[in-house]
């Protein structure tokens, strides 16, 4: 069923690394064996301020790949609103990931794919996951981020057939490091592969994505470049437990970032060495007003392409 808003409102959150205990990577205190807890104080805030259509989630949803570890954020993340599922590295460490993922946790997908778009009345939102090594959708230790020829081809296709939208891209691995007019540091922090950088700067830029979603790095940091922003969001798991608003409109595009930290009910921590995660103002919200094109008197029908229908998802709240 199909309801009707004068707007599309998601919320995105990443990096939830279920089971990863002591170990892995983080940037601060992380309690992801709390994620019930921190998911209830979400869906507490939701119900506050809805209508919130979905939940996107960026990637590294658990920590390593295991029918067990994906059965259990399956059931975690069963949510009265859908939630989506953009592959990111530490969800692929199995070489049969892809055919678990559909198997035990297909909601998080549309059309039986790990490639798939989001389609509303305001928006479409392509998730790709990106591939790290020689072997597609398996991580084992390359950070070489890159796409497969077939998945840009077919987003490609997507985006032609759909040109009057505003399209937004979802991927794993950040676009762009860390600037240290951010981080404080000498150098750029997380530096990506120059070729995946230009790769997806080309793609934006040629079929007007107006916003790319990363995640990968536990920061939040928005890079506007040529009319489109690049956004990472910080670990979902990690103090203070941000997680951002996206609200698109016929004309806007705006961008919140909030935080349960006084939610949760658990002692948490802080590194207040690292208050740069949380990142500035402008790494937190924007608000873009949007070039309306008015349609043509006689509008030409656009051919499909050849992807399946996609179910458009609202919340009537």
């Amino acid at each position: 069923m199909c309801y009707v808003f004068r707007m599309t409102r998601f919320i995105y959150i990443a990096d939830s690394h279920l089971g990863a205990g002591d170990s892995g990577y983080t940037m601060h205190p992380k309690f992801d064996e709390q994620i019930p807890v921190i998911l209830a104080a979400l869906q507490s805030w939701i119900a506050e301020n809805n209508p919130i259509d979905f939940i996107l989630h960026g990637g590294d949803m658990i920590h390593e790949t295991s029918v067990a570890s994906i059965q259990a954020v399956s059931d975690h993340f069963d949510l009265p609103i859908p939630v989506f599922l953009c592959l990111g590295n530490h969800d692929l460490t199995a070489a049969n990931a892809v055919d678990d993922w559909l198997r035990f946790a297909p909601d998080f997908f549309l059309a039986g794919s790990t490639d798939f778009a989001i389609t509303t009345d305001d928006c479409m939102i392509h998730v790709m996951p990106n591939q790290y090594g020689p072997t597609p959708f398996h991580w084992e230790s390359t950070q070489d981020s890159h796409f497969l020829e077939a998945q840009i081809e077919t987003l490609e296709a997507r985006i032609t057939s759909h040109p009057d939208a505003t399209h937004l891209l979802q991927t794993h691995s950040p676009i762009h490091a860390i600037e240290p007019g951010q981080s404080g540091f000498a150098e750029p922090f997380h530096q990506p592969p120059e070729s995946f950088t230009s790769a997806v700067v080309r793609l934006a830029e040629k079929h007007h994505i107006l916003c790319v979603l990363g995640a990968h790095s536990h920061i939040n940091s928005n890079r506007e470049l040529n009319g489109v922003n690049y956004i990472t969001v910080s670990s979902f798991v990690e103090t203070p437990f941000d997680f951002k608003l996206f609200e698109v409109g016929a004309d806007s595009l705006s961008m919140q970032t909030f935080n349960l930290w006084d939610r949760v009910g658990f002692r948490t921590d802080y590194n207040w060495n690292n208050t740069f995660v949380q990142g500035r103002s402008c790494d937190r919200a924007f608000d873009r007003t949007l070039e309306v094109v008015p349609e043509p008197e006689n509008p030409k029908p656009q051919k499909e392409g050849p992807m399946a229908e996609v179910t458009v998802y609202h919340n009537p709240g």
